[in-house]
């Protein structure tokens, strides 16, 4: 995903992080500010993508997807 505003300090990145884990099924939570990306692990039973999108717009952040093409081995 990548936020607006955009991400641009550690403070930001502490915030996400510190925030987004209460969202049932949330299993890792990753950020970059250099790539303006936040990468969420969780299990979909338990969450979805508008339970992301309105737990990011309580702390004032909008969200996009990002989707991740798999790598191949």
């Amino acid at each position: 995903m990548t936020t607006t505003p955009q991400m641009h300090c550690s403070g930001c990145e502490n915030r996400i992080k510190q925030n987004i884990r209460f969202v049932k099924g949330v299993k890792a939570i990753t950020t970059s500010v250099a790539d303006q990306k936040v990468t969420i692990v969780y299990q979909k039973g338990k969450a979805s993508y508008d339970d992301f999108v309105k737990a990011f717009d309580k702390i004032g952040f909008r969200i996009s997807r990002y989707t991740c093409k798999p790598q191949k081995k």
